[in-house]
């Protein structure tokens, strides 16, 4: 029979080969218990896998971070990695419970070691359920920007490399995203935070451009808080001062589809990363932050703004924190100092730097760092002179000039909602002795007559300031010997001990 059928014409061997094949589809389609073919979604089932992608399924779990709820590719990008690596497990961690929800569902059995895990506060949630640590087990941690997709041989140099590295961790770029090292400056005395080029780009402290982050779960269980927002700006300033490493990996993952490409999309994701870079800065008590280029960008107080620090009762509350006075409060003194001495001088007053100010010009050419004011010494007859100083109030500038509620002094703020303040310390000359003018501050104390004749002119704050014409020995008679070489040693100290 089958020597037969070989034999016969090859027309009648083609209908013989197709009927077989119809025949064959009818019974898959009839009896899908008795399937001959894998209908599952993963494109290589663990049965299958080899032994290394079993290996890093256990070895790693991916993180979904950074990305937009409004538009996204995460469920693409999760499918990625679930066809590549079936058993790996992986977290998607939102702020919200996603809206419009992820177009997969959890209970797929293809997903089933896929977390959506939100971060809101729900009143019958525990702490574990708010804690996305509590649903990592393995012993790293791949950081997964959107649209990305994976790739095998990526994964096991990174793991390789990592496992080399052991006080690192390992950034892999996304398609062809540009990765910029940076290194960070965290001067938590001073509020400020300052970013720099490294042009090695062998070990940096931060990167910037699209791309992957492997990092060492126990670690993450030491920082205060991994997964804030902006990620992975915020990640990177904890581990800085962790002293933890990044070295940027020349393999790099497949990137997805492009999204947020329409201009209120991206408007709308940058105005959220800002919102999210302020409130940050808000918690870290970040001021002022140093770009690469040189720029610096203001996240303090403004004119239209509280200063940082609250009324001082004794020591300022920066001091008692071991910091400096706030870089924008001591930016909103010079201006306010700068306004005052000009206006001072144009009415043809005899002014000069006072104590704490004249103290700061001698040491720095500037402002002490933990200055809490601006002092300014003014002859009481030339008051008069003054218009500002006799009716008081805003002037055209939005600066607000008052007298003192107790004493015979005056306050000129930087502006009615910021007082930030500049202090004009009205002296009466008597017997060659320049005498305090009803008024009593602590470190005040009178002087002769001849360190004003004449005065001098300093450096401070940028300007040209007049000043007692022996500075060093103006000081060491207000504040005790060697006040100059006490108030580098000392700090603060020397004022608040």
């Amino acid at each position: 029979m089958l020597y037969r059928l070989l034999r016969c014409r090859l027309t009648f061997k083609l209908y013989i080969i197709l009927t077989i094949i119809v025949i064959v589809s009818l019974v898959a389609y009839f009896f899908p218990q008795y399937k001959i073919y894998s209908i599952a979604p993963v494109t290589v089932t663990p049965s299958v896998q080899p032994k290394n992608s079993r290996h890093l399924s256990k070895l790693m779990t991916v993180v979904f971070r950074q990305f937009e709820k409004f538009e996204n590719d995460v469920a693409d990008s999760v499918q990625s990695f679930v066809s590549a690596f079936p058993n790996m497990p992986m977290v998607v961690v939102c702020e919200t419970t996603p809206y419009p929800p992820f177009p997969f569902s959890a209970t797929n059995e293809t997903l089933r070691n896929v977390k959506v895990v939100s971060l809101e506060m729900r009143l019958n949630a525990s702490p574990q359920d708010l804690r996305p640590l509590s649903y990592i087990s393995t012993e790293f941690v791949l950081f997964v920007p959107d649209s990305t997709r994976a790739l095998r041989r990526t994964l096991q140099q990174a793991a390789v490399a990592i496992t080399a590295y052991p006080t690192h961790a390992i950034a892999l770029g996304v398609g062809n995203a540009r990765l910029i090292c940076q290194q960070v400056k965290w001067n938590y005395a001073d509020w400020t935070l300052q970013y720099s080029k490294d042009a090695s780009g062998k070990l940096c402290d931060a990167i910037h451009g699209q791309h992957a982050l492997l990092i060492r779960t126990s670690l993450l269980h030491t920082l205060p808080q991994p997964f804030l927002l902006p990620f992975p700006e915020s990640l990177y300033l904890q581990t800085t001062v962790k002293n933890v490493k990044v070295q940027i990996l020349d393999s790099k993952l497949g990137a997805g589809r492009s999204v947020l490409k329409s201009p209120a999309a991206k408007q709308r994701a940058q105005r959220r990363m800002r919102d999210n870079r302020v409130s940050l800065y808000k918690q870290l008590g970040v001021k002022a932050v140093i770009r690469e280029d040189g720029r610096v960008q203001w996240f303090g107080c403004k004119r239209e703004t509280q200063r940082c620090f609250p009324s001082v009762q004794g020591t300022p509350s920066y001091i008692l924190a071991g910091r400096n006075t706030p870089p924008c409060c001591r930016r909103n003194m010079r201006r306010a100092a700068a306004h005052v001495l000009r206006g001072l001088q144009q009415a043809g007053a005899r002014c000069w730097l006072e104590t704490t100010s004249l103290l700061g010009a001698v040491v720095r050419a500037d402002i002490l760092p933990w200055a809490e004011y601006i002092e300014i010494g003014i002859h009481a007859s030339d008051l008069s002179r003054v218009s500002w100083l006799q009716r008081g109030g805003a002037d055209a500038d939005g600066f607000v000039w008052e007298r003192a509620t107790k004493g015979h002094y005056y306050r000129v703020a930087y502006s009615a909602t910021n007082r930030v303040y500049v202090l004009v310390l009205p002296f009466t000359p008597k017997n060659g002795t320049m005498w305090p003018a009803d008024w009593v501050l602590s470190n005040q104390k009178p002087f002769p007559e001849r360190h004003l004749h004449p005065l001098a002119q300093i450096q401070f704050a940028g300007r040209d300031a007049p000043a007692p014409n022996d500075a060093r020995a103006f000081l060491d008679l207000k504040l005790g010997g060697n006040a100059v070489e006490r108030c580098n040693a000392m700090g603060p100290k020397l004022l608040y001990p």
